[in-house]
Order: structure tokens, then sequence, then C-alpha cells
């Protein structure tokens, strides 16, 4: 697929058109029609509800999130058994399941949130490119549509008895989409389709970004003690009370160190993927034919020396001290959106789900660091590479840590 590669600043350019004129990509590279991506571009519902009442309810969800999380491990360190009571396991595989345990909370309630088959479909439902023509005869297609069908089993019942509650009574997301859908997006398969879309989309790079900080932190056992320190103070400060919204943002060190994490360890190559539905001109005079597909270099820019000092280097409180400047206190966290941190997206194209995967990550970095002692396996000191595939900055998956309770 050919694409033209738009720099930053003509961001402003894209910002200024409906976000259906920008369209995502996602859609046509992974068969919407066949996969269900194609649910994404029927109306702006997942993200108004993402941006809105996932964002808001962040604070009631935070502690039940915590919970979910902490009973996930436990239960699977009673499953695995330990002679000398260290647990090890594939890092990224545990992130898989943990975030998937985290966002089940939050997405299906505690009706659904600890179900086998829900946990396992949400899990599976995985994005593979198929080619719309012989898509139905793939084998993926085919689990795809399994997933889909034990999807509507488990939710059917629960769409139902929600149809009659209110979101003060339930605060997640099936109850969100329940509440704000009309026409068409009200529909039983609408929502289940959604509901595995909203799954797709923020499982897999979550865990990703959490692998990435956990194998930061276990190669830095110097940072591993700064953050114990500041989550220390911050539970003391909170002398008992469920962990809020500001629990996390007192967090300061813990959000550096992920957004510094995250920046050395790039997912992607690139970012704004994005198929253009008109003709756009750019603020230089260049005008982009419709149906042109762009990209941002979401790498480059974060190892761009005029964006930052020495850019090669793991400074851990990069972002801690750019944020005690007069007025920056909010430009520099981890959940920040601009054109020099496109992470997340840029402006209107943003991921909605910003403040929720940040908050999944902090939670779990502060179960990990509250309940365990995690570390390398015995002998290795050195983090392992991450390996550029196409695209992809791909975390090693094999790579292994070793969870050990505190006494």
């Amino acid at each position: 697929m050919d694409r033209v590669i738009v720099s930053r600043k003509f961001m402003k350019d894209f910002n200024a058109l409906p976000r259906k004129q920008v369209r995502l990509t996602a859609s046509v590279r992974h068969a919407g029609p066949y996969t269900g991506f194609d649910i994404a571009e029927e109306s702006d519902l997942q993200f108004l509800v993402c941006a809105g009442q996932l964002s808001q309810n962040i604070g009631r969800l935070a502690q039940p999130t915590y919970d979910e999380i902490l009973f996930r491990i436990n239960s699977k360190l009673e499953k695995t058994g330990s002679k000398d009571g260290n647990y090890s396991f594939p890092l990224f595989g545990l992130a898989i399941e943990l975030i998937t345990s985290a966002s089940a909370r939050a997405f299906v309630g505690p009706e659904l949130c600890r179900d086998p088959e829900w946990l396992a479909t949400a899990t599976g439902y995985t994005i593979e490119f198929l080619h719309p023509v012989i898509a139905p005869f793939l084998k993926s297609y085919k689990q795809i549509r399994n997933r889909f069908s034990v999807a509507r089993k488990l939710l059917l019942p629960l769409i139902r008895e929600r149809r009659s509650t209110s979101a003060k009574e339930h605060p997640d997301m099936v109850q969100w989409l329940i509440d704000s859908a009309r026409g068409s997006d009200a529909e039983t398969d609408k929502l289940v389709t959604r509901m595995l879309f909203l799954n797709a989309a923020a499982i897999h790079t979550t865990a990703e970004v959490a692998t990435n900080a956990i194998l930061d932190l276990c190669a830095r056992p110097e940072d591993v003690k700064t953050l114990k320190k500041e989550l220390t103070m911050v539970n003391e400060e909170a002398e008992g009370v469920d962990i809020s919204v500001r629990t996390l943002s007192s967090l300061k060190m813990m959000d550096s160190f992920i957004k510094e994490s995250h920046r050395v360890n790039t997912l992607g190559l690139m970012t704004f993927n994005r198929q253009l539905a008109i003709p756009v001109t750019l603020s230089n005079g260049v005008t982009l034919p419709k149906d042109t597909y762009i990209s941002m270099t979401h790498y480059l820019i974060n190892k761009d020396p005029e964006l930052y000092l020495s850019p090669n280097t793991f400074d851990p409180l990069r972002f801690y001290k750019q944020r005690q400047e007069l007025g920056q206190q909010e430009r520099y966290q981890f959940s920040s959106l601009s054109s020099e941190n496109p992470s997340w997206g840029v402006g209107k194209f943003a991921c909605p789900g910003c403040f929720w995967a940040s908050a999944q990550i902090k939670l779990l970095l502060m179960v990990l660091l509250n309940e365990f002692e995690i570390s390398y396996p015995e002998g290795q000191t050195e983090r392992p590479q991450n390996v550029v595939k196409g695209e992809k900055n791909q975390v090693s998956l094999g790579q292994r840590i070793v969870l050990r309770r505190k006494e």
C-alpha cells in the first residue's frame, strides 16, 4: 500500500477536516466487512463513549481495576505453584492476560469480567489481514466469526438486562454504549461488534506499552526503588482511601517513566494512518488526491534531537523534570496530546481511550510494585532488544520475568 508520509507541521491542515473525511485505514487494511472493523466507520459512537463516559469514570473504575489485576495475578500464581516462592512467566503473555482482565472489569462489569469464555474471546479476537475475496474461506475468518458467536451468546442476556437499568447502577462500557446508541447503533449485533472492536483496539497496544515499561524497570533496579518510594508516599497520603484519579495523577515519576519507555520503545514506526475521503490541499499548496493513504513518522519524531535532549538516552525523569517548569504541569504527561508526541494521535484524531490506557498501565505497575518483587530470570541484567518487523517495533515475546510475593 503506497503512502504519503506527512510532516507533523501539517497536522493543523487535517485537524480542520471532519473525521469522516480523514478515515481510519484499519477498516481497509484489515478487511473490515469480515473482521468487524468497519464498525468504526459507521458512526462516532465508540469515540464519544471512550472520550466521554469512560474517561469521566476512571475514578470509579480505578480501585475495582486494581483489585481485578491483583485477583488475576494471585489466581495465576495459585495455579502455577512454586517450590521457592519465585514464579516465572513470559511477560507479554502475562501482560495480555492482566490488561484483558482490567479491560473486562470496565467493559462488561462484574457479571462477565471473570468469565473464562469472555476473557478467551476478548483476548482471541485479534486483528488479521484478510483479503475480502478469499476471507470467507480462511481459517482465521472462521475463528473470528466463532469469536463473535461466543461474544453474542455471552453479551445478549447482559444487554437485555441492562436496557432497563442506567449508568448510575452500572458504570461500564456495555451500559454506556446502550445508553448512548441511537438508530441502528442500538441493534444488538452492532453493540456486540463494537465491544469486540474496542477490546481489539485497546488490549494489545496497552499490553505492549506495559510490557516495555516492565522490561525497562527490570533492567533499571535503581528506578524501581525511585518509583516504589513515590508510590509509598502516595499510598500514605491516601490514608487507606480507595485509589482515585488524584492517586494516579500524583504518580508523576511513574508517569514520566512510562512515557520515556514508550518514547524509546516506540511501538510502530508510523502513526496517524489514514485514508483521505476527499482531495486535501495542504498549507504549502500541495494537493493530496482522494483515497491517498497518509502516515506520520512516529519513530523519528521520538528520536528528534530538536525535540529531545540526548534522544537516544533513557532518562526516566525526563518528563517529570519538564513538568516542574512553570506552566508545563499538564503538557508532558503520558496521556498528553501534541504534534511533538503523536503516540496517541493528534487533535480530533487522537485515541479517545488514552486516559483509560494510561490509568490501566499505572494500575498494573502499582500492583506489581505494591505486592511483588519483579526481576529478570537469574543471571540476566540486560534488557532484550525489541525486534523491528515491517512497521512494528515488537517486544520480545518470549522474555520471561520472575514474580515473588513481598514478605
